[in-house]
């Protein structure tokens, strides 16, 4: 029965974390990529605490927990410092495609 666990949890982080690199890959607004970027450190996250089940010793378990929680904390921050620069981003150039990220650096150079 654990080991049915292990691989189910195992097999959705990987679809999860192949979620989101097709996310980062195919599109084109930096939120939709930003939100990728979070489902693969959750995915990250299901792995840490699956991992620690795996151990016997209370102590090791926690290991796992604690870097889980960790990671939710640099998510948070992530999240924040991003979607701060990307509605800069957007206020200047009035776009959060990626493709018209080039025209950024003409737009500071003319304020």
């Amino acid at each position: 029965m654990d080991q049915i666990l292990i691989i189910s949890t195992f097999l959705v982080s990987l679809i999860m974390i192949a979620a989101g690199l097709v996310g980062i890959i195919y599109r084109r607004n930096l939120v939709a990529i930003l939100i990728s970027i979070e489902v693969i450190l959750n995915a990250i996250n299901l792995d840490f605490i699956m991992f620690s089940r795996l151990k016997s010793n209370l102590n090791q378990a926690i290991d796992g927990q604690i870097f889980a929680l960790f990671n939710i904390l640099i998510a948070a921050v992530e999240i924040t410092v991003g979607l701060a620069i990307i509605f800069a981003i957007r206020n200047t150039i009035q776009t959060s495609d990626i493709d018209k990220l080039s025209t950024i650096k003409e737009e500071i150079e003319d304020n």
